[in-house]
């Protein structure tokens, strides 16, 4: 499914650009976020290779979101010397909490899959449109935040149609 997807948009794309731009020239795409983290964007830009023989990539990262929580809430992203694991919201509501994690690091995840864990053993730091204007940062034991989390998540999203969230977990 995800590969189809990415197909028709490629070729969308592909017939724009050369509709547009017959002669050549440059194409912007603008992406928010990572491309080392959300990968969608280049490989759908990889695609496009396919169809424009010589397009030409580059990529300018960014801020990650990662970083923008972290410094928002002003915490370290890993306990001394500790690992990190970084992943999606559907990993975590189907695999659980990862063996020998102490922090998580948790992308993508419309359905806020922490919940489904024992509250009283977490802690959560919270962030949506980070680093932005409307920046809404919320933390603490995971049990006394998860409410207010799930209410804040659903009045940004009825007010700006969509949201963009990350959140870090970590044992207590």
């Amino acid at each position: 499914c995800v590969q189809a997807w990415h197909n028709r948009i490629s070729a969308v794309w592909a017939r724009t650009i050369k509709e547009n731009l017959p002669k050549g020239g440059k194409v912007a795409l603008m992406i928010w976020g990572d491309p080392s983290l959300y990968d969608s964007s280049l490989r759908i830009a990889e695609k496009l290779r396919l169809c424009i023989s010589d397009l030409e990539i580059n990529v300018i990262p960014g801020v990650t979101a990662i970083q923008l929580l972290t410094a928002a809430h002003k915490i370290p992203l890993n306990n001394l010397g500790e690992p990190i694991i970084l992943t999606t919201g559907r990993q975590l509501r189907k695999k659980g909490w990862p063996i020998n994690c102490e922090t998580l690091v948790v992308m993508l995840d419309g359905e806020t899959s922490f919940d489904q864990l024992d509250g009283q053993n977490f802690s959560i730091w919270w962030g949506a449109f980070l680093g932005m204007p409307n920046q809404i940062l919320i933390s603490g034991r995971l049990d006394e935040s998860c409410k207010k989390i799930k209410k804040a998540r659903q009045i940004a999203r009825n007010k700006h149609g969509w949201i963009m969230d990350t959140y870090l977990l970590r044992k207590i």
